[in-house]
C-alpha cells in the first residue's frame, strides 16, 4: 500500500545550520519530508527531484517566482540544480546558493538521513528593498516548498 509522504515545517537542526556560509542570516525556514525512501537518493538527486523533475507548469511557476525576486540563476549550467550553484555536495548533504539583484543572498541546504529529507532556506539581506520584497513572498514560498517536497516524495526514486 502506498502512503502519502508526510511534509512538515519544523525547527532547524544543528547539522543544517552548520551548512550555511551566509553571514548575518535574517531568515531561516526548515521542512522535512518523512519517507522510507529518503536514503534511496543522494542529496543532489533529491534536489533535482524537488526542483527539476517537475511538470512544465510547476517549472514555469518556479522560474517566475525566482525572477520576481531577481535571483541570478543559470539553468542548465554545470554544477547547478535548477540554476542554483552547488557550493557543497556530499551524498547526504547539499548546499545551493543564489544571489538576488535586490540585495539578498539565498541558500538551500538539503540533508538526508534515515526516513527524512530535510530542506532549509537561508536568506541574508544587503539592500534596503530586500527585506520588504523577501518577507512579502515568504507565505507563498512556504506553501511552494511544501508542495514541491510532497510531489518529490510521491515520485518513485531513481536508482543511485
Amino acid at each position: 500500500m502506498h502512503t502519502s509522504p508526510t511534509v512538515r515545517q519544523c525547527g532547524i537542526t544543528a547539522d543544517l545550520l552548520a551548512l550555511t556560509t551566509l553571514d548575518d542570516v535574517v531568515y531561516i525556514d526548515s521542512h522535512v519530508l518523512e519517507t522510507p525512501a529518503a536514503t534511496a537518493r543522494t542529496a543532489e538527486q533529491w534536489a533535482r527531484a524537488i526542483m527539476e523533475d517537475v511538470p512544465e507548469d510547476v517549472r514555469r511557476r518556479l522560474r517566475a517566482a525566482w525572477a520576481g525576486i531577481e535571483l541570478g540563476l543559470t539553468p542548465g549550467a554545470p554544477d547547478t540544480v535548477a540554476g542554483w550553484r552547488i557550493t557543497f555536495s556530499a551524498p547526504e548533504c547539499l548546499l545551493l546558493r543564489a544571489d538576488s539583484g535586490l540585495g539578498f543572498h539565498g541558500e538551500l541546504a538539503l540533508e538526508i538521513r534515515d526516513g527524512v529529507v530535510a530542506l532549509a532556506t537561508f536568506a541574508a539581506m544587503r539592500g534596503t528593498r530586500a527585506p520588504d520584497v523577501w518577507f512579502a513572498v515568504v507565505p507563498g514560498h512556504l506553501a511552494f516548498v511544501r508542495s514541491l517536497l510532497e510531489r518529490a516524495g510521491s515520485a518513485e526514486p531513481a536508482a543511485r
